[in-house]
């Protein structure tokens, strides 16, 4: 089960803020589009994207889809029976931000298969994704814990401080699942993740490690080494 509560007080801390305004920077571009957030939790994306778009938000947990009275997108209680009721080619974007890591192996597939479907022609599908190196480094600097960065080395399971446990895939691996063309990636969470969290209070922290993370987002080798990746893939 997911820890709302204390999921909730890290996004009010800036190492929890600053995920969401690196995430906000990548998706500000995408306008009058009609979008389906699919794994949407508190709807924090599907809020900022409602502004300037036709968003629907579905979510398995009702307490994370009803946190927030937000107003500016459609919410749907449910996983993947609720995008299954939708036509072929109904959204332009699809986003899935960070849902396949917990998602059983020899199922991602098929839920890759029916985003794929609801995607129009030429639309996008906006990932987000562990990266096995980046939560290894982090293991290492930030944490101090080796073990669990060699189970991680190892591709054991790793366990979210709010959710439930997940393992990670690559790139190659999600583009040989979803069988669509990818057309960047970007990194989330290049630097701060390695810095202790005494620093990250500090005056214009916030704002400045902002700027550092998007500088680098999209240059290699940053977004190799990233705790996230951002993969975007187009429907052909």
């Amino acid at each position: 089960m997911v820890n709302i509560q204390q999921y909730k007080q890290m996004l009010e801390q800036p190492w929890g803020k600053i995920q969401y305004e690196i995430t906000f920077a990548q998706l500000a571009h995408l306008k009058n589009k009609k979008i389906l957030d699919f794994g949407s939790g508190l709807g924090l994306v599907s809020q900022f994207l409602g502004e300037n778009n036709e968003v629907v938000a579905i979510e398995p947990e009702k307490e994370m889809l009803f946190a927030y009275p937000n107003h500016t997108y459609k919410k749907i209680l449910g996983s993947l029976e609720q995008v299954e009721k939708f036509e072929a080619e109904s959204f332009d974007i699809v986003l899935c931000h960070n849902v396949l890591e917990y998602i059983e192996e020899n199922n991602r597939e098929n839920y890759l298969s029916e985003l794929k479907r609801v995607l129009k022609q030429d639309g996008k599908l906006s990932i987000i994704k562990h990266n096995q190196v980046g939560k290894i480094m982090q293991a290492v600097v930030f944490s101090n814990d080796v073990d669990q960065a060699l189970e991680l080395l190892k591709g054991n399971e790793f366990r979210s401080v709010s959710f439930n446990s997940g393992t990670t895939y690559t790139i190659d691996k999600l583009l040989e699942m979803s069988k669509m063309k990818l057309v960047k990636y970007q990194a989330i969470r290049t630097f701060y993740s390695l810095q202790m969290n005494e620093v990250k209070t500090k005056d214009n922290w916030l704002k400045k490690m902002t700027e550092m993370e998007l500088a680098v987002c999209d240059l290699y080798p940053y977004k190799d080494i990233s705790f996230l990746q951002h993969v975007w893939l187009m429907k052909e």
